[in-house]
C-alpha cells in the first residue's frame, strides 16, 4: 500500500533526508531557497519531459555520488513527478525516491499510483515504469500556483467526479482545493489497490486520455484542459451509446470548466497519435461514462474514430 501523508507539515524533513532532489526552474525562483543544495533543476515546461532530460539528472545524480541505497525525492508537479520516477527506476537498476507535489494535479492524481513517463517525439508518456514513490502532499502550496496550472489540476478532478457519486456531488457545491485533494486521493487509491498495471479499473480514469493526450502533444494546452476537452469530444463520439439525459448533463457540467472550444483542431492529426496511444490493445481504446461511476470501454478501427471525431467536431 502507497505511503501518502497529507498536511503533516513532514515534506522539508523528507527532501533534506533524501540524497538528491529533481525540480523545475518555477519552483526554484519561488521555493530555491528552502530547498536542499543537492538538487537538479529541470527547465519547466512539457516540452522536457524527455530522455535527454533524464539523461541529464542521471549525469547529475553520478556527479553527486548517489548510491543505489539512496532515496532520491521530487518536488514539483507532474512533469518532475513523472520523470523522477522514471529516473529512480532505472538508476543503479532501481532506486526509492519521494514525491512532494506542488501542483493540484499532482497532488489529486498523478501523485497516487505510481505510473512514471517520459515522451518521446510528440507520444505522450512513451517510455516509463511503475514505481511508486512515497508521497507527501501539503496543500499550501496551491497558494503559489499560476491559474493555468490550477485549471489543469481541476480537468482531472473533474474526470474523477464522473467516477463517483460523492465527489461529482461535492464538485456541483462550494469548492475547496484540499477537500477534493484528500477525496481524489482515497478514490484513486482504492482504484490503485485493486489494479496496479492497468488492466482492468483503473483503465477507467484514462477517460478523456485518447483524444487529450493528443490535443495537448498538438495544441500545448495544459494536460487538464486537454483531458477535459478530451472527455467532452470522446462523450460526443460516443453519444449513441449514452443515455440522452445524462450526456446532456455531462456536457453541460464540462462546459462549465471548458466554456466554448475556439481551437481549430486537426481530427487526422489527433487520430494519427491516438493510434500510438500506449493503452490500446487491438483498436483505439476510448472510456466514456455510461453514468456516475459506471465506466466503459471501446475499441475502435482507426476509420471509426476518425469518422466519429469529426461528427464529435
Amino acid at each position: 500500500m502507497q505511503k501518502i501523508a497529507i498536511n503533516t507539515g513532514e515534506e522539508m524533513k523528507e527532501l533534506y533526508n533524501s540524497a538528491f532532489v529533481l525540480t523545475d526552474s518555477n519552483l526554484e525562483r519561488i521555493y530555491g531557497g528552502l530547498l536542499p543544495k543537492t538538487r537538479f533543476v529541470i527547465q519547466a515546461g512539457e516540452g522536457n519531459k524527455t530522455l535527454y532530460s533524464v539523461e541529464k539528472a542521471v549525469n547529475a545524480m553520478i556527479k553527486c555520488g548517489v548510491k543505489r541505497g539512496d532515496r532520491i525525492a521530487a518536488f514539483g508537479g507532474g512533469l518532475i513527478g513523472d520523470l523522477t520516477g522514471f529516473v529512480a527506476s532505472i538508476y543503479m537498476r532501481g532506486i526509492k525516491w519521494s514525491f512532494v507535489p506542488t501542483s493540484l494535479l499532482a497532488m489529486a492524481d498523478s501523485c497516487v499510483g505510481g505510473k512514471t513517463a517520459v515522451n518521446v517525439g510528440l507520444i505522450k508518456n512513451a517510455v516509463g515504469a511503475y514505481n511508486m514513490p512515497d508521497v507527501f502532499v501539503e496543500t499550501k502550496y496551491l497558494n503559489s500556483l499560476p491559474q493555468r496550472e490550477f485549471e489543469s489540476g481541476m480537468g482531472e478532478i473533474v474526470k474523477m467526479s464522473l467516477m463517483d457519486a460523492d465527489l461529482y456531488n461535492f464538485m456541483h457545491g462550494k469548492f475547496d482545493a484540499a477537500e477534493a485533494v484528500k477525496k481524489c486521493i482515497k478514490l484513486k487509491s482504492a482504484i490503485v489497490e485493486k489494479d496496479l498495471t492497468d488492466n482492468g479499473p483503473r483503465r477507467a480514469l484514462n477517460m478523456g486520455h485518447t483524444v487529450g493526450h493528443a490535443v495537448e502533444m498538438l495544441t500545448g494546452l495544459s494536460h487538464g484542459m486537454s483531458v477535459l476537452i478530451g472527455m467532452k469530444l470522446e462523450i460526443a463520439m460516443l453519444r449513441e451509446l449514452i443515455e440522452h439525459n445524462f450526456f446532456y448533463e455531462v456536457q453541460s457540467y464540462l462546459y462549465k470548466y471548458i466554456g466554448k472550444m475556439p481551437l481549430n483542431l486537426d481530427a487526422e492529426a489527433i487520430t494519427v497519435l491516438a493510434m500510438s496511444d500506449k493503452k490500446n490493445s487491438g483498436g483505439i481504446s476510448v472510456m466514456y461514462p455510461q453514468n456516475i461511476g459506471d465506466i466503459r470501454e471501446v475499441d475502435l478501427s482507426r476509420n471509426e474514430f476518425l469518422r466519429l471525431l469529426k461528427g464529435a467536431m
